[in-house]
């Protein structure tokens, strides 16, 4: 698992300062996503069935809806690293695009050398979250700064292999059955109903869904109930039994062993990480 050393959110998406100390499971955001080592020990993730190293001068870099884990050993030293989840909405009109799957994706290759500027802004950040001191208008700025490094050092002129292999969602049948998923994302949700729904079988909805995404259907659906569960956490008026049960899962144990194997971090840990314009919830 991981501990939460800060986690701010905004319209921006989320932004994580973690202490990493075990593996991840499986799983994909629907955010570009880059991680960088601010301290600690190396380690190495799983990218689209690809090894990624994360080390002083190398960041493992995520497109939306591309399945990563990290599979780190366990007893090695923590590492502390700051993880970026950024809307592509919060790029403007070509993050729209990204969204739609009608541009390029983000990232043309999964890692990308650590410039001594981009290293210097993710350790600014990250000694704000540490703080728990994330005033709106600085932090802001901020974020903004290292995304913008984030790209320029990530920038190739190649064509991401994901976005000329994929068809993202072009079936009709593929689009309805998302559009129900992100109605009310819960691990209740019956495949085989839905696959019916759209007028497919079982078998051919999740052939074609993977076709379409990359992802199988049950990803697609735990990614969006982490989100689902990262979005309730930030606010402290719903109890962690409450977004269990919002989610679907038949006990909070579950739930709770569900987030913390896709993200490393527990929901309570989550929580109390937590920065929002310029407060911590506590």
């Amino acid at each position: 698992m991981a501990d939460a050393l800060g986690i701010a959110v905004g319209a921006f998406g989320r932004v994580a300062l973690l202490s990493a100390t075990e593996p991840v499971q499986d799983h994909a955001h629907s955010q570009v996503h880059a991680l960088i080592k601010i301290s600690g020990a190396d380690t190495s993730f799983l990218v689209d069935g690809q090894t990624a190293q994360m080390t002083d001068r190398q960041m493992v870099l995520v497109n939306p809806w591309i399945v990563h884990s990290n599979d780190r050993e366990i007893g090695i030293d923590p590492t502390i690293l700051l993880a970026l989840y950024i809307d592509p909405l919060w790029f403007g009109e070509q993050g729209n695009q990204i969204v739609t799957g009608f541009h390029k994706l983000p990232f043309h290759q999964i890692v990308a050398e650590v410039s001594p500027e981009l290293h210097s802004r993710a350790r600014h950040l990250a000694d704000q979250m540490a703080d728990f001191h994330t005033e709106e208008d600085h932090f802001d700025p901020l974020l903004r700064e290292l995304v913008f490094s984030v790209l320029q050092c990530s920038k190739t002129n190649a064509t991401s292999d994901v976005s000329s292999r994929r068809t993202f969602a072009s079936d009709p049948r593929v689009r309805r059955a998302i559009r129900a998923f992100r109605e009310e994302p819960s691990k209740e949700i019956d495949l085989s109903e839905v696959a019916k729904n759209v007028g497919l079988s079982r078998s051919q909805f999740y052939a074609r869904f993977r076709q379409c995404t990359g992802l199988s259907p049950r990803t697609y659906i735990d990614t969006l109930c982490c989100e689902r569960a990262a979005s309730l956490l930030s606010d402290p008026e719903h109890t962690i039994a409450e977004i269990s049960e919002v989610l679907g899962f038949s006990a909070q144990g579950h739930f709770t062993r569900f987030f913390k194997s896709k993200t490393g971090v527990s929901p309570n840990n989550f929580r109390m990480g937590h920065i929002e314009v310029g407060r911590v919830l506590r």
